[in-house]
């Protein structure tokens, strides 16, 4: 009797649905991506996901990996998002100063000089603080060398 009201009890668990199946396979890929998993890990919780009739079996799967945004991975700001970042400032400046050089009387020039002027307000303290990340790695180590040449050691 304690067999049947086991299996009474599995049974009263929540089926697993598309919805379910597909929200464990984005968290597996962004977790691969992101390097969270190894490809042998990700491809046994994969055939895990097929094979999982229950929501907690799903769940189970997904358990130890963290919860949040899956769908971008994150990596720490690199030297060419400071120069990103400074570029788009020299641009946005650039074109307020035509526009207000120019003084034209049109809507689409207000526009465009309302939109250089809120990032104008705006790229200058992302930078900053890409700056200081970036600046917080090289000293610590620990961070993402930015991209380039290396050096061969054949000459």
């Amino acid at each position: 009797m304690a067999a049947g009201a086991e299996g009474g009890g599995r049974l009263s668990e929540c089926h697993a649905d598309r919805e379910h199946r597909e929200q464990a396979i984005r968290t597996l890929k962004a977790a691969l991506v992101q390097g969270r998993l190894t490809e042998d890990e990700y491809d046994a919780r994969m055939s895990q996901v097929s094979a999982s009739r229950f929501h907690a079996e799903l769940a189970a799967l997904t358990a130890d990996l963290p919860v949040g945004r899956v769908d971008a991975p994150a990596r720490p700001p690199t030297a060419r998002d400071v120069r990103i970042g400074v570029g788009v400032t020299v641009a946005a400046a650039s074109a307020a100063a035509a526009i207000l050089l120019w003084q034209p009387d049109d809507g689409l020039a207000f526009m465009t000089f309302i939109v250089a002027a809120v990032t104008l307000l705006v790229a200058p303290i992302v930078t900053v603080g890409m700056m200081v990340d970036v600046r917080r790695q090289k000293r610590s180590g620990g961070g993402q060398l930015p991209p380039g040449p290396t050096p061969s050691a054949g000459g």
